[in-house]
C-alpha cells in the first residue's frame, strides 16, 4: 500500500509571530514540514541536469551483459544475463544476439524474474534461416514491481535442424516510480 504524504497544515489558532518579531514553534515545524514536502516533491520530478539518477531516485538506470556468449541447447530456454534489483518499481528489457553455425527454425527473447522461464512479453522470430548473426529485443518493457529484491533475468530460446547456437545480451532497466 502507498503511502500518503502528509500535507502540512498551518497552525490556525496561532498568530504567525510572537511579540518579539520571532515565529512560534508551531509556525516553524509548520514552515520545516512544507520544506521537507518540497524536497520530497522535487526528488519526485527526476533529474533534470543531465547527471545520473542515485540509488533509490526516479530514473535511476541499471543494466548487465552475459559475461560472454552462451551455448545454447536446441529448444531450451536459457539465461542470457542476470541484473539485481532492488524493491521498486521498474522498466526492464533487453536485446539478444544469436549466433548460429546451422539453420534456425525460430529464436525467441524475453524479460522474466523466473531463471530459464519465458516472460509474458517474448519477441519470437520463426521460419527457416541460414547462419547468420540475429539480434533480438525483448518484444518492449516489462514492469517488475516488488517489495524485496530480486533477479531479472534476460531469457533466449532457439530452435535449430543444424549446428549450434550461442547467444549474448544486455538486460536493463529504468526505476519509474
Amino acid at each position: 500500500m502507498a503511502q500518503v504524504p502528509i500535507t502540512p497544515r498551518p497552525p490556525a489558532n496561532e498568530a504567525p509571530l510572537r511579540e518579539d518579531g520571532q515565529h512560534t514553534h508551531a509556525w516553524i515545524a509548520y514552515h520545516d514540514g512544507v520544506a521537507d514536502r518540497l524536497r520530497d516533491l522535487s526528488r519526485r520530478m527526476g533529474i533534470t541536469d543531465g547527471s545520473d539518477a542515485a540509488a533509490g531516485e526516479l530514473g535511476e538506470y541499471l543494466s548487465a551483459s552475459s559475461s560472454g556468449t552462451v551455448g545454447l541447447a536446441n529448444g531450451t530456454v536459457t539465461d542470457i544475463a542476470t541484473l539485481a534489483l532492488t524493491a521498486g518499481d521498474w522498466s526492464v528489457e533487453g536485446n539478444v544476439v544469436f549466433a548460429p553455425t546451422g539453420t534456425v527454425t525460430y529464436a525467441q527473447a524475453s524479460v522474466n524474474v523466473v531463471s530459464a522461464t519465458s516472460g509474458s512479453i517474448v519477441t519470437r522470430v520463426a521460419g527457416a534461416t541460414a547462419a547468420t548473426q540475429l539480434r533480438l529485443g525483448t518484444g518492449g518493457a516489462v514492469r517488475i514491481n516488488v517489495t524485496t529484491p530480486v533477479t531479472a533475468y534476460l531469457v533466449a530460446q532457439c530452435g535449430f535442424t543444424s549446428g549450434a547456437v550461442s547467444a549474448d545480451g544486455i538486460i536493463w532497466a529504468r526505476r519509474v516510480r
